[in-house]
């Protein structure tokens, strides 16, 4: 059995071969606490591997990184044959010392490894997403019943007439209908229908004497895997799901195969088929479990946060068709803007609506109606926004010309708050009524700017408005918070990624939304170099994984998901990742200031 632990990047990519090569050469060493590994300037001479205890990287007088089990120091270091920083021992620890000659033959003959200490950062990113993407994907055999339950039931009366279900199921697109008749539950199906027909039976024959009692049941909180095994055993299609003894659903085969292979097609279902907001509340708990099974299975934030978006506007689209007159849904048009609208947002957070009215359109019931959605949506699970970006507030609930005087407003008076408004405004994407709406909106908007330098540069300039936390040494800047060491990854790294891109995208007349999408235009018009371009959307697909990890684990201990990191908790890779993310914005913060100008204004 090997002594080393193999089963953690990048010591995942070695071969057989490899991997006894580099545990031949391994040495085990023990260091007392409070003993020096690594001084600043000392040569380095091996990798380090924490088999326990615990190791302090210090700058000076300050802690910038600890290592715990199985974390790896400095690769950093032994790349560049000198320690820049201090590793003194916390906790008496035993390490592997991993020679720098074994480490750097490796790197040249197994690129994949090599990739962890030389590769660009988008090669280095690149290699991460592979190594998620290669887990071995979580069991779905935890899922339950009530995660792929998504028929209601459609109830008869047992004295009704076969005529009678056959109106019923139509209305109801249902290809089943459970009967009450007395203290007897049956269930009548379309292949019922078809034994009927072959049978000469009248359609005026009750259905308590054709439809089936001996109904098989499955509790709701089951596992999914045993309601498969029991259509498998019993071969039928269909059971009745039961919750405290009473019928909630129908569960059927192709809802379970549905589920293991397409949660997203499931989820959609329901959203065409739920018809009362209680419907909607429940689905949308479904989707950031859909979120968590995902992650799990190693697809990439960027690609979650799509598919995210297609269902969020398929769920505000279907709760604003519930809650609003439908002359007012045609005669306006519903915006998601933000990271909503970007795509970007995998969790629930504050919501960032609008609502553009046509001219010449009046109705009573406008106010009622957006208030009403805005409250739906904090029951949904996503709250108010502090600053009141929904369409509940007047502001956001605008006629056209409403709207086009607010936006002139934003453009000639451009202040933080204006120019934060706008930069909201520009991700707006619409998900239900009239698309002409926002699009005539959006033209309106590019005839004001045309060649207005300055003004492009005032809007750029909020990437300034967050340091990054990246200091000497590739030391990370944490902040206390209730006596751990944070940082916020939205403020110091995504936040100028994203408006940068932005404020790229607006100068540049670039039409789409979602911040890859902007990167790769402005990559094809020559705007970005390639390279940069590729750097800088590896970046920000990792930091956006990174928020989203911690943002499950802080709703699995029943918090609610923040922008907050604990650096302590990282492992190695992740640490060395985040700070080449950090260390390649403060790159591109720099390309932006001197394709703005930013340092000419006062």
């Amino acid at each position: 059995m090997s002594r080393f632990d193999f089963s953690h990047p990048p010591f995942t990519h070695l071969s057989n071969a490899e991997q006894q090569t580099l545990e031949n050469a391994a040495d085990i060493v023990f260091f007392d606490d409070e003993e020096l590994i690594l001084a600043p300037g000392q040569p380095v001479d091996a990798l380090y591997v924490v088999i326990k205890g615990v190791v302090r990287e210090m700058a000076d007088d300050e802690v910038i990184a600890v290592y715990k089990q199985r974390d790896s120091f400095d690769a950093r270091s032994m790349v560049s044959g000198q320690s820049a920083t201090r590793f003194v021992v916390h906790e008496e620890a035993l390490v592997f010392a991993l020679p720098r000659a074994t480490i750097l033959a490796l790197t040249e003959s197994n690129p994949a490894f090599g990739a962890y200490f030389f590769a660009s950062i988008s090669q280095k990113f690149g290699a991460m997403a592979r190594e998620s993407g290669n887990r071995e994907l979580q069991t779905l055999l935890t899922a339950t019943v009530r995660d792929a339950c998504s028929r209601l039931p459609v109830f008869a009366d047992g004295n009704d007439s076969i005529l009678d279900a056959a109106r019923l199921m139509k209305q109801r697109k249902s290809k089943s209908i459970l009967v009450r008749h007395g203290e007897q539950l049956g269930m009548f199906t379309t292949t019922d229908f078809r034994d009927i027909i072959l049978s000469d039976t009248p359609s005026s024959t009750a259905l308590h004497r054709v439809c089936h009692f001996n109904l098989i049941t499955v509790d709701i909180d089951d596992f999914l895997f045993n309601a498969l095994l029991t259509m498998t055993q019993r071969n039928i299609r269909r059971l009745v799901v039961m919750d405290h003894g009473e019928p909630v659903g129908i569960l059927a085969q192709v809802d379970i195969l549905s589920y293991f292979s397409n949660h997203s097609h499931l989820i959609a279902q329901r959203l065409d088929r739920a018809e009362t907001l209680d419907e909607l509340a429940q689905i949308a708990e479904q989707i950031t479990r859909l979120v968590s099974i995902l992650s799990s299975h190693g697809v990439k934030a960027p690609q979650l946060g799509r598919l995210v978006q297609a269902l969020n506007a398929r769920l505000f689209e279907r709760a604003w068709q519930l809650i609003a007159p439908p002359e007012l849904v045609a005669n306006s048009c519903l915006l998601v803007m933000g990271s909503e609208g970007r795509g970007e947002q995998i969790l629930k957070t504050d919501q960032d609506n609008a609502l553009l009215i046509r001219d010449g359109f009046e109705h009573p019931d406008i106010a009622t109606a957006c208030s009403r959605f805005s409250d739906t949506l904090a029951r949904f699970g996503y709250p108010p926004c502090p600053g009141g970006i929904m369409l509940s507030s007047p502001q956001w609930c605008r006629h056209e010309q409403a709207m086009r005087d607010q936006l002139y407003h934003w453009v000639i008076t451009p202040d933080g708050d204006t120019l934060m408004n706008l930069a909201i405004f520009v991700d707006a994407e619409a998900v239900a009524g009239d698309p002409a709406l926002l699009l005539q909106c959006r033209q309106y908007l590019a005839s004001l700017l045309s060649d207005d330098e300055s003004f492009y540069a005032r809007f750029a300039r909020a990437i300034e408005q967050f340091d990054t936390p990246l200091g000497f040494f590739a030391q990370l800047l944490t902040r206390e918070k209730d006596g751990a060491a944070t940082l916020d990854i939205k403020k110091g790294g995504i936040f100028p990624i994203v408006h940068g891109i932005r404020a790229l995208a607006l100068r540049h007349g670039v039409s789409a939304c979602n911040t890859f999408d902007r990167l790769q235009q402005l990559a094809d018009r020559g705007v970005l170099e390639r390279e940069l371009a590729n750097d800088v959307g590896e970046a920000l697909s990792f930091l956006l994984g990174l928020r989203l990890s911690h943002g499950l684990a802080e709703l699995a201990d029943g918090r609610a998901a923040s922008n907050l990191l604990y650096p302590e908790r990282l492992s190695t890779l992740e640490r060395d990742l985040l700070k080449d993310a950090l260390a390649l914005v403060k790159r591109f913060k720099a390309y932006l200031r001197h394709h703005f100008r930013l340092g000419a204004m006062a």
